[in-house]
C-alpha cells in the first residue's frame, strides 16, 4: 500500500509510472508510482495501489523506462560566484574549459578585451585557471599578462579562488609593491628581488574588488536567472551559497521578494559579515521565503591543497616556489581567534560550516568544536567539516563523537587526482583524500560537492567520481576508498538533506515531502561505472512544477519590471565571497 493510505481519499494532479522510481528511503527503496498533488507528494507505491488516485484532471506521465529520484542537493558551493564570473572568459582547462597553455589564457583575454571593446584603465576579470594543468605547470607572470595589455588592470582568478595574477597596472592601482604590502591572511609572491611576481594569496586575492564596476541590478537579477536554469538542467533543486557578503544576501533577499528565485538558495554568510547579516529586517533563517533562507555561517579556517596552501600536519612533498621543505601551508586564523568564532555561533544558534582541507586545520576545528560542546548546553547543531580532503582515521572518530558531518570535495580525485599524488601529498596521503569508505565504516554520513564554480556544478559526473575514484591519467586514487553508487546518491539527496536541517521535507520521496525530483536517462544503480558518468538529466521538477525538460523549451519565472517594484535595492558594490576548492 502507499506509505499514506489517507491518499486514496484525494485525486493526484500528476502520476510518474513506467520506469524506476528510487527513492533513497531505506524502508521502501523502489516503487513502481509517484503521485503529486500541488507542491508535494501524495503518495508512493505500486500502479495499482496508485491507480486511485486518477481523477479527470491527472496527469499520468509515462518514463518510458528513465528513473525518476528525488532532486539533487548541492551540499556546498557558491552561487553567487558565477554571478561574479558569468560572461568573462572561461580560463578552466578541460573538460571544464578550453585552456592548455599560458598563451591560450592570454589569447582568451586578448579576444574577450577586443570582442567586449573594453575601456582602457578598466578591470579585466577573468577565472578558472590551473597551473597544475597548464602545459607549463606553473602561474602566468604579471609580465605575461602585461602582453595581453598595460592600459588593462587584469586579474586572472586561480580555480581555487585562494589565489590569482594580477598584471602590473593592477598591482600598482591596489598598491602592491612588496611582499609586506600583503593584508592580513593574505600573501604576495616575490622574486628573487623582492619584486612580486604577480601572483597574490588568500585574502590578497580580494583587492580587485574594490575596482568592479558599480553593480547594474536589473543585470545582477537576469544573470541569477541564467545561472539557476544552468543548476536545474543538471537536476539540482537546492543550490547553496556558501560564503556570503551582506551585499550578496540583500540581493538574494531582493530576488526571493520580486520572486526571481525558483530554486532553494541556502546562504551561509561569511564569518566576517556573519552578525551584520543576522542584523538585516526580515531575514529568513527558519523557513524559506520567496525560495531563500540562511542556513548558518562559514568560516574558512584554510586554504586550497592544488593550491598549496591548505594547512597540513605534515609537510609538501614539492614545496610551492620560494618556500622549503619543510612548508605545511597555514591557518586562516589562530586557535584562540577560531574558538572565539566557533563560541559566537554556538551561543546565536547558527550552525557552523567550517572549511578544513588539511589536516592540520581539521585539528583546529574539532579542537574548537570539543571546547564549545563543553561551554554551550548540548544541541542539534550539526557542524559541517567542508572538503575534509586530508582527514586521519583518528579525526573520523573524534568527528563522530562531536556530531560534525563533512562534506567531500570528491571531485578532486579527478580533477587533481594526479597532481596531489606528484605534487602535493604525495601517494599515501592522496589515496586518502576525501576518505568515503572509511567514514561510512563508522556508521557515519556524509555529503559529497563540486564547490562549484571551482569547478562544474554537475553532480552525475561527481556521483562518478565517488564511486570511480578515476584521475585524469586513468587511474584509481585509493579504491579502497571507493563509495557505492547508492552511497553516492543518498550523499546528494537524503544525507545533503540531514546536513541542512532538512530531512522533513526533502531528500526522499516520500509523501508528505516537497514534490523535488529528477528523471535521468538511466538508473544509476545498475549501469555500468563507464555508463555512470555518461547519464543525463532529462527533467527537473521543483514543488510539483517542471523548471528543466531536455526537449521542451523552458521559460524561467519572469523578471517584475524593475521600475515598477514598491521596493527599490541600493547596492553600492556587489563583490561575492567564494574563495574555498
Amino acid at each position: 500500500m502507499p506509505l499514506n493510505p489517507n491518499s486514496m481519499q484525494q485525486t493526484a494532479d500528476r502520476i510518474y509510472r513506467g520506469g524506476t522510481i528510487l527513492t533513497m528511503n531505506d524502508a521502501q527503496p523502489q516503487v513502481e508510482a509517484l503521485a503529486v498533488q500541488g507542491e508535494r507528494i501524495l503518495a508512493v507505491g505500486s500502479w495499482e495501489e496508485l491507480q486511485g488516485l486518477v481523477g479527470e484532471s491527472t496527469e499520468v506521465v509515462d518514463l518510458k523506462g528513465r528513473t525518476l529520484m528525488p532532486g539533487f542537493i548541492d551540499a556546498h558551493g557558491h552561487l553567487m560566484g558565477w554571478i561574479l564570473y558569468w560572461g568573462t572568459p572561461n580560463l578552466a582547462p578541460p573538460p571544464a574549459g578550453p585552456i592548455q597553455k599560458i598563451s591560450d589564457i592570454l589569447d582568451a583575454l586578448g579576444k574577450y578585451i577586443a570582442d567586449k571593446k573594453i575601456p582602457q584603465g578598466t578591470l579585466v576579470l577573468a577565472s578558472g585557471y590551473d597551473d597544475s594543468l597548464l602545459e607549463e605547470k606553473r602561474h602566468p607572470t604579471k609580465e605575461e599578462l602585461n602582453q595581453v595589455s598595460e592600459q588593462h588592470l587584469i586579474c586572472i582568478v586561480h580555480t581555487s579562488a585562494h589565489l590569482a595574477v594580477y598584471n602590473t597596472p593592477l598591482l600598482k592601482a591596489v598598491g602592491y609593491v612588496d611582499k609586506d604590502s600583503a593584508p592580513e591572511g593574505g600573501a604576495i609572491r616575490v622574486d628573487g628581488k623582492g619584486e612580486p611576481t604577480g601572483v597574490v594569496e588568500e585574502t590578497a586575492v580580494e583587492a580587485f574588488h574594490k575596482l568592479l564596476p558599480k553593480p547594474n541590478l536589473e543585470e545582477l537579477l537576469k544573470t541569477l536567472t541564467e545561472v539557476q536554469q544552468r543548476y536545474a538542467s543538471l537536476g539540482i533543486t537546492t543550490v547553496e551559497d556558501g560564503i556570503s557578503d551582506t551585499d550578496s544576501i540583500k540581493l538574494l533577499q531582493y530576488a526571493a521578494s520580486e520572486q526571481v528565485l525558483f530554486l532553494d538558495v541556502l546562504a551561509f554568510p561569511k564569518w566576517t559579515f556573519a552578525e551584520e547579516i543576522d542584523a538585516l529586517p526580515g531575514l529568513p533563517r527558519k523557513e524559506y521565503v520567496g525560495h531563500f533562507k540562511v542556513g548558518g555561517v562559514k568560516i574558512t579556517q584554510d586554504g586550497s591543497p592544488q593550491g598549496k596552501t591548505a594547512f597540513l600536519r605534515e609537510p609538501y612533498i614539492v614545496p610551492p616556489t620560494g618556500k622549503d621543505a619543510t612548508y605545511q601551508g597555514a591557518p586562516i586564523m589562530s586557535q584562540q581567534k577560531l574558538n572565539d568564532e566557533v563560541d559566537k555561533a554556538f551561543n546565536r544558534g547558527w550552525q557552523l560550516h567550517i572549511h578544513c582541507n588539511g589536516d592540520a586545520a581539521a585539528d583546529m576545528m574539532l579542537e574548537a568544536i570539543a571546547r564549545a560542546n563543553q561551554n554551550f548546553p548540548s544541541a542539534d547543531r550539526r557542524p559541517v567539516m567542508v572538503h575534509a580532503q586530508t582527514v586521519r582515521e583518528d579525526q573520523l572518530d573524534r568527528m563522530k563523537e562531536l556530531g560534525i558531518i563533512p562534506t567531500y570535495f570528491v571531485s578532486h580525485t579527478f580533477y587533481w587526482g594526479d597532481w596531489h599524488r606528484d605534487e602535493t601529498l604525495g601517494e599515501w596521503r592522496a589515496k586518502r583524500i576525501s576518505p568515503l569508505r572509511s567514514t561510512t565504516e563508522r556508521g557515519m554520513i556524509y555529503t559529497i560537492h563540486n564547490d562549484s564554480p571551482v569547478v562544474p556544478p554537475d553532480i552525475l559526473p561527481l556521483v562518478w567520481s565517488a564511486v570511480a575514484r578515476t584521475t585524469r591519467s586513468g587511474q584509481v586514487l585509493g579504491p579502497k576508498q571507493c563509495a557505492t553508487p547508492l552511497e553516492a546518491l543518498k550523499a546528494v539527496t537524503a544525507w545533503a538533506a540531514y546536513q541542512n536541517f532538512e530531512e522533513k521535507e526533502k531528500g526522499t520521496l516520500e509523501p508528505g515531502k516537497l514534490a523535488d525530483l529528477v528523471v535521468l536517462s538511466d538508473n544509476p544503480l545498475t549501469v555500468s561505472t563507464d555508463v555512470l558518468r555518461g547519464l543525463y538529466v532529462w527533467e527537473t521538477i521543483k514543488g510539483g512544477t517542471t523548471i528543466y525538460h531536455r526537449q521542451k523549451e523552458m521559460r524561467a519565472p519572469a523578471l517584475r519590471r524593475l521600475a515598477s517594484s514598491t521596493k527599490p535595492l541600493a547596492l553600492s558594490s556587489f563583490r561575492p565571497q567564494h574563495r574555498c576548492c
